[in-house]
């Protein structure tokens, strides 16, 4: 489809029908990465004072909470009142949706449902309001990679297997200007079938999970097939945490820049990569802290308030990801603080015989040559069984030195079992997790934090 009708005629009259103003929003917040920081810390005060106080006032569940911790909403002392409010967790938002929406709100609803990346998926309703500005905020962090609405989209993803649902998101993804991957057909056909789209639909950038837009630029190398030509304009990556060796393979095969997203389905982006490496963190958008804990040094358990949503505002939401947050400022010229050290599922911790917690990352680390793929499951202390999918470079000296690696930073009592698999199954929304734990036994959080 045409760039310039899928804006201005297909994805206009979408919005005019769903009442969304995601263009009159893209337009009024366009420029704030541009502002100083200290513009941005005021913008971000005033929304998050007022999200605080529209929820007291219209929300039964917050004003019970914000009573109980002693906070006067008239006389709000930022950020130091907003610490004192208990982490909402998914369970409890669940456990109290009912008390969680504004009694006065007015206006269409829809529901969203998340991946469930831990076996807890959630329904979330969104009001017009919230999914205008998650889509206006994610087409301005787009626009630093000169992408535009209507652009050409290829989408390496999964999509739903029974036949109503699967029509949905086909009628989508054609209105959308965009055609899928999915990561639930991988195969040699598959993959054939799509460089053919791809040479003919010529899309501008590719967006999905990093393990299938990983896993197909290897088959792509395999094969000795060359996609540069398609000059795309970004590779964005989101869904699963983005190692540094799929971004060596993505970015030699194509020959672009690969830039991370970081969000969620109930908030939106939270964070997005710059030209020049950075996660910045939308806080016009959102409030994100980061609350540390004793077994951490650097990092906390990332927690986020929303501040363009006042129907079902989510106020000190875990995550269940670790980072830490810095002021520095960055070369771009984005004024938006930086996520770093972004380390994924706090259940991603490798438990050693000693008791010690190692970062689940040292996997990625570790296997680089020989390896297509792996898989890390622990379930029991002092185990560890690694499923490896082997390509013809991988031999039993590189094995041997991957498991003396393995050994050296998790400890000799740790018994390490490598199973040669021909392939591993993803989760049921088209994710590959690198690492699972059975353990019941995980770090817990100490509510001391860093805001940012």
């Amino acid at each position: 489809m045409n760039e310039w009708f899928a804006k201005n005629i297909v994805y206009r009259s979408i919005q005019s029908m769903r009442r969304e103003d995601v263009l009159k929003y893209l337009s009024n917040i366009r420029d704030i990465p541009r502002h100083s920081q200290s513009e941005i810390r005021a913008v971000q005060k005033a929304k998050l004072v007022r999200v605080l106080k529209n929820a007291y006032t219209n929300i039964p569940y917050y004003r019970k909470v914000f009573n109980n911790c002693g906070i006067v909403v008239e006389e709000l002392s930022l950020p130091e009142d907003i610490s004192n409010i208990p982490v909402l967790s998914k369970e409890i938002f669940k456990d109290n949706l009912s008390l969680l929406s504004n009694r006065n709100h007015i206006g269409r609803v829809s529901e969203e449902t998340t991946s469930g990346t831990v076996g807890n998926p959630l329904v979330i309703p969104i009001d017009r309001q919230k999914s205008g500005f998650i889509r206006a905020v994610m087409y301005r962090n787009y626009g630093w990679y000169n992408i535009d609405v209507g652009d050409k989209q290829a989408r390496f993803w999964g999509i739903p297997s029974a036949s109503k649902l699967h029509f949905k998101e086909s009628l989508k993804d054609l209105s959308a200007n965009r055609i899928r991957l999915s990561a639930f057909n991988v195969s040699d056909e598959s993959f054939e079938q799509f460089v053919k789209k791809l040479r003919k639909f010529r899309p501008k950038y590719f967006y999905g999970y990093p393990s299938l837009l990983c896993k197909f630029s290897q088959w792509l190398s395999d094969n000795h097939i060359a996609l540069s030509d398609l000059r795309l304009s970004a590779i964005i990556c989101t869904g699963e945490v983005l190692y540094d060796f799929q971004r060596k393979t993505i970015e030699a095969t194509f020959q672009c820049k690969v830039a991370n997203e970081y969000g969620t389905t109930e908030t939106g982006i939270i964070a997005f990569e710059c030209h020049d490496g950075n996660l910045h963190i939308n806080s016009d958008h959102v409030y994100l802290e980061s609350v540390k804990s004793d077994e951490f040094t650097d990092t906390g358990s990332l927690v986020v308030t929303e501040l363009n949503n006042f129907y079902n505002p989510l106020i000190r939401y875990k995550l269940g990801d670790l980072g830490s947050i810095s002021e520095d400022s960055c070369k771009c010229g984005i004024g938006f603080p930086i996520l770093k050290n972004l380390t994924g599922r706090e259940g991603n911790f490798i438990v050693t015989p000693m008791n010690k917690y190692i970062f689940s990352a040292i996997l990625s680390y570790t296997f680089k040559d020989g390896i297509k793929q792996f898989q890390g499951i622990q379930n029991e202390k002092g185990e560890l069984i690694i499923k490896i999918v082997r390509d013809e470079n991988l031999t039993d000296e590189m094995l041997m030195n991957y498991k003396k690696t393995l050994s050296n930073a998790l400890g000799e009592l740790m018994r390490i079992i490598f199973d040669y698999v021909p392939h591993i199954e993803v989760e049921k929304s088209g994710k590959l997790r690198y690492f699972i734990s059975n353990l019941k036994e995980q770090p817990t959080d100490k509510d001391y934090s860093l805001r940012g």
